[in-house]
């Protein structure tokens, strides 16, 4: 137990302001050698600038020297949450499309994609809530099965996708937001925020799906 405050006391200033130096596998690896636990080494990845190689080679290695499975599993989720950093090629952040050269903008139906989606998946960049509670929860709600949406685990093969992170500094209010995503094109279909307050799985499912349901609903 002392160990673990000690350690927490040493990584404040980093989860309040964040990191500016780099976090790579060999920081991690390193970080788990001289004995930090893995709550704490999986606080850093959270709010880390990560330069993650998470190739199967270098999965395998880190399984090699005894990274603990959480600690990898961290390391794939900032991964996958820092990769979408910007909108698909052609589209405004706003989802509003751009021209280049004499093609006509795509007018792009935010109702119909999400009608005609099939699968969505999660992508958090921060450590709460777990990503099992938060599917649970989604699954459990009568509004997010007549979306008809099956929840998968990665991204890259999701018809939509959300996007979910912590306030930063919002120690007080626990706040976190959600961006939800068509994939193929990058258009923001929907967002809101919530915070923590009761079950904060419980909460960010109720804003997804009515978020959901509001834009496949609309006239």
């Amino acid at each position: 137990m002392r160990i673990v405050v000690l350690s927490l006391l040493i990584l404040w200033p980093v989860l309040m302001f964040g990191q500016s130096e780099a976090l790579t596998n060999e920081k991690v690896v390193e970080m788990v050698n001289v004995g930090l636990s893995a709550d704490v080494v999986k606080r850093s990845i959270a709010v880390s600038n990560a330069k993650f190689d998470v190739s199967p080679t270098a999965l395998i290695e880190l399984k090699r020297v005894r990274v603990p499975d959480d600690v990898i599993t961290a390391m794939i989720d900032r991964y996958e949450a820092l990769s979408i950093t910007a909108p698909a090629a052609g589209y405004a952040d706003s989802g509003s499309p751009l021209t280049t050269g004499p093609e006509q903008p795509v007018n792009l139906d935010k109702k119909q994609i999400i009608t005609s989606a099939r699968t969505i998946a999660l992508v958090k960049s921060s450590a709460h809530p777990s990503r099992q509670a938060l599917e649970k929860e989604l699954m459990k709600r009568a509004d997010f099965k007549a979306a008809n949406l099956t929840i998968i685990r990665y991204k890259d093969t999701a018809d939509l996708y959300v996007e979910i992170g912590r306030v930063p500094l919002s120690w007080l209010t626990h706040r976190y937001v959600y961006r939800i995503f068509d994939r193929s094109s990058g258009t923001v279909l929907a967002a809101g925020e919530t915070t923590s307050w009761g079950s904060l799985a419980e909460n960010l499912a109720r804003h997804i799906s009515k978020s959901l349901t509001n834009v496949r609903l609309q006239s």
